[in-house]
């Protein structure tokens, strides 16, 4: 009898979006033919891959505002 997959473990987050980001990545989603959550999570792949490589450098601000 064949082994069953297990699924990979996965996270969960609650994000609380800028004004109008939710829009621009819908547009996006529409756009491409997938989903808002496919989206999301590609961006976030994308910034680990270039935060990992060194090409991403952040500067944040500082304060109350940012976070």
């Amino acid at each position: 009898m064949p082994k069953k997959r297990q699924a990979p473990e996965s996270d969960r987050i609650t994000v609380t979006l800028a004004p109008g980001q939710r829009a621009v990545l819908e547009r996006i989603a529409e756009q491409n033919e997938t989903t808002l959550a496919f989206v999301v999570r590609y961006a976030l792949k994308q910034f680990i891959l270039e935060s990992e490589s060194g090409q991403l450098k952040l500067e944040f601000p500082i304060g109350p505002a940012s976070q």
